[in-house]
């Protein structure tokens, strides 16, 4: 553990899920940070899940489920203990190790998983195991990319999807984050995935907090969070190289600040 706080000082808004905030609150704070936890996203149930059960039934027709996210993870077996009768599991593939963890909570391994946890790398590596009789099942958000589904139908296989989860922006962050940004009590914003950059910029937009969100560090997850910044307008300072976890994105901003001393 560091004697050094190199975050001592730094007022840092963590933006992921209130479920999912709790360890990254615990790396600002063990770095002498102060973490103001305002989630700008939440996931729901599917309005009708009844097509997501009607895949559980017949899971037995597919050969490879695909999880993207633990939150994936988390819907789909919840819907599957709702439903009367589950088809026999296929073989299963997860991106990034806390969809692997979350996977074996429910009891089972994921059968792949990519060295790079962003869908691009996952199609390259995951598509070379499929034959052309292969059928494939994507569980995911209603926001996620079709990416991987895209790719996998252009190999020859057969690609569906299922929405297992809706995402959304939790109705009391709103006015917190424009209290937070219009009295200047940030100084570094994290975000943790495309949905979290895009209820940020709604809410600015929203409340004219262009100028106070022009003064903070932006700091992104990975590649396809920062892509989507960029896009809306924002400059991104930070984000790690390979490993897109909270412990590297933290690291990348340590290594950030201690460059610009």
């Amino acid at each position: 553990m560091r004697t050094f706080k190199p975050l001592k000082g730094y007022n840092v808004l963590v933006t992921r899920g209130k479920e999912q905030s709790e360890s990254l609150n615990r790396i600002i704070a063990a770095n002498g940070g102060n973490s103001y936890a305002v989630p700008l996203i939440d996931f729901v149930l599917p309005k009708d899940p009844s097509a997501v059960k009607k895949y559980i039934v017949h899971l037995d027709e597919f050969d490879w489920l695909v999880f993207t996210s633990q939150n994936g993870v988390k819907f789909f077996f919840e819907l599957a203990e709702q439903t009367p009768h589950i088809g026999n599991m296929p073989k299963i593939a997860v991106i990034g190790v806390k969809t692997k963890q979350a996977l074996a909570e429910w009891g089972y391994q994921a059968d792949f998983m990519p060295d790079e946890f962003v869908a691009e790398a996952f199609t390259k590596q995951f598509n070379q195991h499929l034959q052309q009789s292969d059928k494939v099942l994507v569980a995911k958000g209603n926001l996620a990319r079709s990416v991987i589904s895209e790719s996998i139908n252009r190999s020859g296989a057969d690609c569906k999807e299922v929405i297992v989860y809706e995402t959304i922006l939790p109705e009391a962050s709103e006015p917190k984050l424009a209290e937070l940004l219009r009295n200047r009590k940030i100084d570094i914003v994290t975000f943790s995935s495309s949905s979290t950059v895009n209820h940020f910029v709604e809410v600015v937009k929203k409340h004219d907090l262009q100028t106070e969100a022009r003064d903070l560090i932006v700091v992104c997850i990975g590649p396809v969070a920062k892509k989507t910044a960029e896009n809306l307008g924002l400059v991104v300072h930070v984000y790690p190289d390979m490993e897109y976890t909270a412990k590297a994105m933290i690291e990348s901003l340590i290594h950030y600040l201690e460059l610009r001393k």
